[in-house]
């Protein structure tokens, strides 16, 4: 565990995943429970992240949430991540090298997570549009290129709706962006439905990775 915050609705964590696969299933309480799943998984990385997610889980149920329950992760039929039995809700992401779980009382919470690069830059006539963009050097845009993409992935996630449009469907509410802060909050309002759902969406910028998350 290298970040852990709770809230009075939450608890987010983040983990360096840097243990194999097989080091991961044995920090499991029931490693039993997974080996079917896990056998469908090939990749050495994919299986990494996996199990990472399920020991960040396990953590932040006993070790913050203060639970004796299993927490048992299940997918919903639209793909979204769901606790069997029990009465919490989950949210998940994982990047290059780290996990990320929010678990809470709120249906429409979400986390994403993303390693740092200039991908989200290079791609982002993909998913905002660019008055979106409040910055002046290159380095900077990137960043915000990176914060905007985890924002709308976390935003998706929330919402629980199929065939949503980054652009047309999620719009960030403008708002001046200090690249010298490292943790900020700023507003997103979501178009898909008749309900408009504005969330807020709490962002954490590291050397590795940027965070969101929507509690």
């Amino acid at each position: 565990m290298i970040y852990q915050l709770k809230t009075q609705h939450s608890v987010t964590g983040v983990m360096k995943i840097d243990k194999s696969s097989e080091e991961l299933l044995n920090m499991l309480r029931d490693k039993s429970l997974y080996i079917n799943e896990l056998s469908s998984i090939k990749s050495e990385t994919r299986r990494a992240e996996w199990l990472a997610v399920r020991v960040l889980t396990e953590h932040l149920f006993a070790g913050v949430i203060g639970s004796v329950e299993m927490p048992y992760i299940i997918y919903n039929i639209d793909g979204s991540p769901a606790l069997k039995d029990n009465r919490l809700n989950i949210s998940i992401s994982h990047t290059k090298g780290f996990a990320a779980v929010i678990i809470g009382s709120n249906p429409r919470q979400g986390i994403d997570i993303e390693f740092i690069s200039d991908r989200a830059w290079r791609l982002r006539e993909r998913f905002s549009e660019t008055h979106d963009y409040s910055c002046n050097e290159e380095e900077n845009c990137k960043l915000l290129a990176t914060i905007f993409w985890c924002a709308k992935e976390t935003a998706f996630k929330a919402l629980h709706q199929n065939e949503v449009d980054f652009i047309k469907h999620l719009h960030i509410i403008p708002f001046l962006f200090n690249e010298t802060k490292k943790e900020g909050v700023f507003m997103l309002e979501e178009t898909k439905t008749a309900y408009n759902h504005i969330f807020s969406i709490n962002y954490k910028i590291t050397d590795e990775y940027i965070l969101t998350w929507t509690e």
